[in-house]
């Protein structure tokens, strides 16, 4: 199953996912987290391949919009990253994730809106 990302919203936005990896993360909580995508207004981002039913996701726009919610939560970074739920540093922050169900779907798309 594919995970998409449309920004609807007036701003940039930048997206990091947290999905199931057990055999990456098996020792850090099960769960891998990435990010940045940079999207900018009117395009997309294709994210994540995975076999999960459930992945999440944090955004931010430019202006300072933010989309989060009560899943994880998850460190991410002021740089790119590849990590996992339970490893953190103190150069990250935690923020919290909104859910995505991607049963019976091929490709998912997640509609970042006002």
């Amino acid at each position: 199953m594919q995970l998409h990302f449309r920004n609807r919203y007036t701003s940039k936005v930048w997206v990091a996912v947290m999905f199931y990896s057990p055999d990456g993360c098996r020792d850090y909580g099960q769960w891998g987290t990435r990010g940045w995508w940079p999207i900018d207004p009117g395009g997309e981002a294709f994210v994540l391949n995975t076999d999960n039913r459930y992945a999440a996701y944090y955004a931010e726009a430019a202006n300072g919009a933010v989309w989060t919610g009560p899943y994880g939560p998850i460190y991410v970074y002021q740089n790119a990253f590849d990590s996992c739920i339970n490893i953190g540093s103190t150069s990250a922050r935690l923020v919290g994730t909104r859910l995505v169900d991607l049963n019976g779907y091929s490709s998912y798309y997640v509609n970042l809106t006002s």
